[in-house]
């Protein structure tokens, strides 16, 4: 190596959702977040979209993208309404698309078909499965579109007919898999197999027919696709289609990173990840695939019910901690809607910053009609401090100059403070992504103290204007 060699800068790279705190949205972002930050450079994850500010529009009144990342990983799925124009609008800034295709954009997504049809496949020659019912994505999704067609075509090719009437339409929760069961039985004709466009609503169709007196899998065989955390735990465990979430997040991540600019001209690249099928109970096997190979002959059953066990341990292990962190941070938000002003609103969130984890906290709000930020709030060391008098900074930025360091990787969370359809300012959290659940109630909780704060001050502007006024008037 040289030793007079420069090091490289690290780049920024965002990466944009609308989701609110999904654990689709996030499991992507771990590890788009997880891939950066081991080559060296930023990982800027706005969860729930840009801070709402005047601009980020351009003059055609399009949400453009901010120039503060050198490139961009966008969860295409969770916000297709606007990415188009976003892109259009930041001229030739380099991005990823996850999920859903753009124009001259590379595209990143899941092998939906070959999963789905493999599915199909095996409940028709493994289990002779003929008539297979399908629990639909809901309309306007383009991966449950795709699930859909590929479904009827696996059929077809099968030589099996694809009835219309063993088609019911979900939104993706376990509810609307329960209500699907129930319209089957109730309105279509006979079934032997039910595959859904994921697993919250095939664990909700298990229900629906454990509650009518079906049997899983001995009348009625059941597959998903996504491959939750849920679907290894259920009884029986769950045959699905899994979606590597995370390895979505590396390869959209390296493309960030490595792909060109955009260019008009440019044909659409597509990354392709397979779509493995994991066969557990539910489908009318007895154990999964896996399991049978790696164990030894004789041993089997005793080491799967041991493996799964000792899983099972330790999703109940995560969840009581996830569940005290939750109850602590409950305890200590009480005191964050307390808050009469920011330097109670510092003192309050000390223990927050430690409970989460967080190696930096900074909270901005908006100045100067909202083209202007300022840092009000930070943590400078273990302590959370009030900045009385910073400097403001243009928007554009969204860091203060200074704040993405050259000599480590960050991780960083940028999540915008709102109440009521109004915006005051945002949060950037340096911390395990882990935690991005309890990021998202911490923000609300934040949200309302500080309009509050901003009601009360502008409260207090208009009743003392009024006072001057009536003084003059006297």
């Amino acid at each position: 190596m040289n030793p007079t060699a420069v090091p490289r800068r690290p780049r920024a790279i965002g990466i944009l959702a609308n989701s609110y705190g999904d654990p689709y949205s996030l499991r992507i972002a771990q590890g788009a977040a997880q891939e950066l930050t081991r080559g060296g450079d930023h990982a800027l994850f706005f969860s729930a979209g840009f801070p709402q500010a005047p601009l980020f529009r351009d003059a055609h009144d399009r949400c453009a993208l901010p120039r503060i990342a050198d490139g961009w990983v966008l969860l295409s799925e969770t916000m297709r309404d606007s990415l188009g124009d976003m892109v259009q609008a930041a001229g030739g800034t380099r991005a990823i698309s996850v999920g859903v295709g753009l124009p001259h954009l590379p595209v990143v997504g899941a092998d939906s078909e070959t999963g789905i049809f493999q599915a199909v496949m095996h409940l028709v020659k493994r289990h002779e499965r003929k008539r297979i019912a399908f629990i639909a994505a809901p309309d306007g999704s383009t991966d449950g579109a795709q699930r859909l067609g590929t479904y009827r075509l696996a059929l077809e090719s099968l030589g099996l007919y694809a009835d219309p009437t063993l088609v019911v339409v979900g939104d993706y929760e376990a509810r609307s898999g329960r209500e699907a069961v129930r319209q089957l039985k109730r309105q279509r004709g006979s079934f032997d197999a039910i595959v859904a466009a994921n697993d919250l609503m095939a664990l909700g169709a298990m229900e629906g027919l454990k509650a009518a007196g079906v049997r899983v899998p001995e009348e009625v065989s059941v597959v998903g696709y996504d491959d939750i955390e849920d679907a290894s735990f259920a009884t029986p465990g769950l045959t699905t289609v899994r979606q590597p979430l995370a390895d979505l997040g590396y390869s959209a991540a390296r493309l960030a990173v490595q792909a060109p600019r955009p260019s008009p001209h440019a044909e659409e690249e597509r990354t392709v990840v397979t779509t493995p099928l994991v066969i557990r109970e539910s489908c009318g096997c007895q154990t999964t695939e896996h399991d049978r190979r790696s164990l030894p002959n004789g041993d089997e059953a005793t080491r799967t019910q041991g493996l799964r066990e000792e899983a099972l341990r330790e999703l109940v292990r995560r969840e009581l901690a996830s569940s005290r962190l939750y109850r602590e941070l409950e305890r200590l938000t009480e005191n964050i809607l307390r808050a009469p002003d920011y330097p109670a609103l510092a003192r309050a969130m000390g223990g927050v910053t430690e409970l989460l984890g967080l190696k930096r906290f900074l909270l901005c709000t908006y100045a100067g009609g909202q083209r202007h930020v300022r840092p009000t709030v930070e943590s400078v060391g273990r302590d959370v401090v009030f900045h009385h008098q910073a400097q403001p900074f243009p928007l554009e930025q969204i860091l203060p100059p200074g704040f993405l360091r050259g000599d480590r990787a960050l991780q960083l969370t940028i999540e915008p403070l709102e109440f009521a359809d109004e915006h005051f300012g945002y949060l950037v959290l340096e911390g395990d992504m882990k935690h991005g659940l309890a990021y998202l109630t911490l923000r609300r909780y934040l949200g309302c103290t500080v309009a509050r704060m901003a009601h009360g001050r502008e409260l207090r502007r208009l009743y003392a204007a009024e006072k001057r006024r009536s003084e003059v008037e006297r």
